[in-house]
């Protein structure tokens, strides 16, 4: 069995590569660490949004990982928390193939065994609310590994929110929105989701504005009130305009829904707000 580590492999989706990291694949690079909130920075080291493209011929394939916290929530299943998703390109498509299920810190799973022996390629999604310390990938003797090293060279998406773009509470990895979107486009999507604290904050359109971003995607929405929205919004734009005049700012609006009418209070600030975020 051969036994190789991915922590040096280029990943998809992953900011600032060739800046300095606490860990391999942190959202944010060391540089950034006096830059934003404690909670941000500790959000950043979950490593959602990060894939790892590569090729191998092996007929079985298991990962070994060690996560950073060995975080758990009681509403969200453990393998969308710190699991591992695995997907296979046929046809020029990404195929789901199966998810490395977490057990605790240390982890083990033979996600593919007894497949034809020739080439394929390979998509490896981590972790949606804990950072990776250790990843080996386990293979058959003999058989070859190559990164693909498939940076895209178009611009990326960026998107910054709240929990539901980080990937709260996907079951598994591949299946949060930036991740499928980014299967359906070809396009690397980058992951700026911090749970709970999308706040809208300067410091954060900083950050993404040094991306030079095909779009950016905000969606803070139910992360702020109305004072806070009045307070940040038009400063983020400001921050961003000044290194992107022209890249277009989607701000996604929180959805209205039967719930709301069962307390009128919320449904009324939840109405002011996305009027606001309108004008």
């Amino acid at each position: 069995m051969q036994i190789h580590s991915l922590l040096n492999y280029k990943a998809i989706g992953l900011a600032f590569y060739e800046s300095k990291r606490e860990n391999s694949f942190d959202r944010l690079p060391f540089i950034f660490k006096d830059k934003v909130r404690k909670e941000v920075w500790n959000l950043s080291k979950n490593n959602s949004g990060i894939s790892i493209e590569f090729l191998t011929d092996s007929s079985f394939i298991e990962f070994e990982w060690e996560v950073i916290n060995n975080f758990t929530m009681n509403h969200m299943p453990n393998t969308g928390i710190k699991g591992l998703d695995l997907y296979t390109k046929s046809n020029n498509e990404w195929i789901y193939v199966g998810t490395g299920i977490p057990e605790g810190k240390k982890n083990f799973c033979r996600i593919i065994q007894n497949i034809e022996f020739h080439k394929r390629e390979y998509k490896l999604y981590l972790p949606l609310y804990d950072g990776i310390e250790k990843l080996d990938i386990k293979l058959q003797d003999g058989s070859i590994l190559e990164d693909l090293n498939n940076k895209q060279e178009t611009k990326p998406l960026v998107f910054y929110g709240t929990s539901i773009t980080q990937g709260g509470c996907a079951s598994r990895p591949g299946s949060i929105h930036t991740n499928i979107i980014s299967r359906a486009t070809s396009l690397e999507c980058m992951n700026f989701g911090f749970s709970g604290n999308g706040h809208l904050e300067k410091s954060i359109g900083e950050i993404i504005s040094q991306i030079n971003a095909k779009l950016y995607i905000i969606e803070c929405m139910q992360n702020v009130d109305e004072i806070l929205l009045k307070d940040r919004l038009i400063s983020l734009v400001k921050v961003i305009r000044q290194k992107r005049k022209m890249t277009p700012i989607v701000f996604v609006i929180e959805p209205i829904s039967k719930n709301e009418d069962l307390d009128l209070e919320i449904k009324k600030n939840l109405t002011h707000k996305n009027k606001q975020l309108r004008i």
